[in-house]
């Protein structure tokens, strides 16, 4: 089984290139696919040459966290890779996730669930929490705009954004509650505020519902290519899912769970990641403190890691798997996709 990983960053690249020396020291066959947002960091391509096997893709415009650009970058990704390389499975990876057992097993894994994806996902209408029931709801059943642009957000300091949010905190809590049409979304971080409305008609039906879910997910060659193609053959439903907000937690979710019969879908995913206050939009940050727990996961991957405040407990996942012992490469032949 060949396994590809594909890498989306944004930050700097020390942290990127320790994640990608150690996805090949693990599979040492492993193509590896960067897509880079250049306007967040900057990424010599030459950095990438001592990894081997290892692509730079980027985009021509800045990767906006909660709306499309994500998913847009993500699937656009996908079909460079379904053109230029051959593998049997993509395994997505954000420039903050790291290995936290042997990937020598990996292959084995994926074979023996006999599924075409893993998508941590259940449909909105099932959600057992209202208030995360309505969330979606607000996320996915309307079409949104942003009330002022990046460059205008940029122009007030991050303090000033604050105040400005918190001074139009009660007007907003107030127009949401007393009526469903409109809403205003606040994203995390002083992120600008988006204002949306709810849709006359959807993408979604009963038998077709919206899912949602992780947006780390691992995908075979068979279920990348339905996705590419769905992307590529049904312009509306892109266009009506760029219009919502955090799309990268349900679009790719949506396709693959409302796919035709014969594309099986396994509800997990080969991440941990641990929520310790999930209000603000962002997972904890994992230190050395943390690395019993880690070593104890049984997912394959962690998220998220930031060298800048912990660069130790990388230190101690390298010695982890450095104990695991040699590690075969089982992913150099036995590719199955059709050409």
């Amino acid at each position: 089984m060949k396994i590809a990983f594909l890498v989306m960053n944004h930050r700097p690249a020390a942290q990127l290139l320790r994640l990608l020396a150690m996805l090949r020291r693990q599979l040492p066959g492993a193509p590896i696919v960067v897509h880079h947002d250049r306007f967040g960091a900057d990424l010599d391509a030459s950095a990438l040459n001592r990894i081997g096997d290892a692509h730079l893709l980027t985009s021509e415009t800045a990767i906006l966290w909660g709306d499309f650009s994500f998913v847009d970058a993500y699937w656009r990704s996908m079909a460079w890779m379904i053109e230029h390389i051959e593998f049997d499975w993509v395994i997505l990876l954000s420039g903050q996730d790291y290995p936290i057992k042997s990937l020598s097993t990996l292959g084995d894994y994926l074979s023996a669930i006999g599924a075409d994806a893993f998508v941590r996902a259940v449909p909105i209408s099932e959600l057992s929490n209202v208030a995360d029931r309505r969330n979606r709801n607000r996320r996915y059943l309307y079409q949104y705009r942003p009330l002022t642009t990046s460059s205008q957000a940029e122009q007030l300091s991050g303090r000033l954004r604050r105040r400005v949010r918190q001074g139009a905190r009660p007007f907003v809590g107030l127009l949401n509650n007393v009526q469903p049409y409109l809403y205003i979304y606040g994203l995390p971080d002083a992120m600008p505020y988006r204002v949306g409305w709810r849709a006359r008609s959807t993408p979604f039906t009963e038998n077709e519902p919206c899912w949602f879910g992780s947006t780390w997910i691992s995908l075979s060659y068979r279920a990348a290519s339905f996705v590419v193609v769905s992307a590529r053959d049904r312009p509306n439903y892109v266009e009506y899912y760029s219009r919502t907000t955090r799309p990268d937690e349900s679009a790719t979710a949506t396709l693959l769970y409302n796919a035709p019969t014969g594309l099986r879908t396994e509800p997990r995913d080969l991440h941990y990641v641990r929520w310790t206050n999930p209000r603000t939009g962002h997972p904890d940050i994992f230190t050395a403190d943390d690395l019993a727990e880690l070593v104890a996961a049984p997912e394959y991957f962690a998220r998220k890691f930031d060298i800048t405040r912990d660069a130790e407990i990388l230190d101690r996942l390298d010695e982890v798997l450095a104990s695991a012992g040699a590690t075969p490469d089982r992913t150099a032949s036995g590719a199955k996709h059709p050409s």
